[in-house]
């Protein structure tokens, strides 16, 4: 543990990077991207746990 809180796993960290790649991306939005990270994290995130989120924000830009 650190003075910050607990430490974070290689699973965290790789999660955390994953979805701000994402989000840069602007494949998917902020909320989503801290909905899925934890699954993510646990190696429990289903296609279908992200395939919506991303097709969503898809939309989303084409219409901006």
């Amino acid at each position: 543990m650190n003075a910050t809180g607990p430490a974070e796993t290689p699973a965290e960290m790789l999660a955390r990077r994953i979805v701000a790649r994402l989000v840069n991306e602007r494949l998917i939005g902020e909320q989503d991207a801290e909905a899925l990270r934890p699954k993510l994290a646990a190696g429990t995130l289903k296609a279908e746990d992200w395939s919506l989120p991303i097709e969503l924000q898809l939309d989303k830009e084409g219409q901006a």
